[in-house]
Order: structure tokens, then sequence, then C-alpha cells
């Protein structure tokens, strides 16, 4: 598989966590979620279809495929043990700002780094 850069883990995540509360993720829900223009969530996603991580329906669904939800179920893991590790690192913030804190570090960390921490290592 190719490298995959800040914004396709990114998005995956996004999908990732709107697909937990529906199971219908449309282009729109990514687009608010990520605060950027449907445009832009139309070329990501046909980047992640080339990667084979997404499917994208009729009507404009979006499902994780096999290996896109595994992957995005690892980077939010990692989010998850990020998150619970901040306090102790003496960091005063509040959950919108540990979460934000979370998936940048966990975005921008090698792959080896993520798996290391995801426990698959």
């Amino acid at each position: 598989m190719a490298e995959l850069r800040e914004a396709h883990l990114r998005y995956l995540l996004a999908i990732y966590e709107l697909g937990k509360s529906t199971p219908d993720v449309g282009i729109q829900a990514v687009a608010r979620a990520l605060s950027c223009s449907k445009a832009s969530v139309t070329n990501m996603m046909a980047n992640l279809m080339e990667l084979s991580l997404l499917v994208r329906e009729r009507y404009g669904k979006i499902y994780l495929t096999d290996t896109g939800f595994l992957l995005a179920k690892e980077l939010f893991r990692c989010v998850e043990v990020i998150r619970e590790r901040l306090p102790a690192m003496g960091f005063e913030l509040t959950e919108e700002e540990a979460t934000a804190l979370a998936y940048t570090m966990v975005v921008n960390l090698p792959e080896h780094s993520r798996k290391r921490l995801a426990g698959r290592e």
C-alpha cells in the first residue's frame, strides 16, 4: 500500500467515528466533521478508493473497506491511548483540546509507532 499522508488518516478517522453513530455516512457529514468543503471530501474519497480503503455506493454513501476499517480502528485506539495519558503528562486541556491534540499526534506518528501504541508490536 502507498504511504498514507496525514490527510488520509484524518479522513479515515472521521469516517470511522461517523460510522459508529450511523451506518450511512455521506460526503456532507464528513465535510462538516472536518470543517472542509464537499469538493475537498470528494477529492479525498477518490484517493481513498484508489488505496482500497473506501467504497462509495450510489447516492454518495461512503463505507470503509475491511482494510480501511481495521486501519481506522487502530488509529482510533491510538487516539484513546494518548487521550488517557495526557493528564499524567501535566496537560490542562478541555475535552475538545485533548481530543484535537491526540488526533494530531496520532496522524503524525510513524506507522511503526502507531502499531506499538495500539499494542500490535
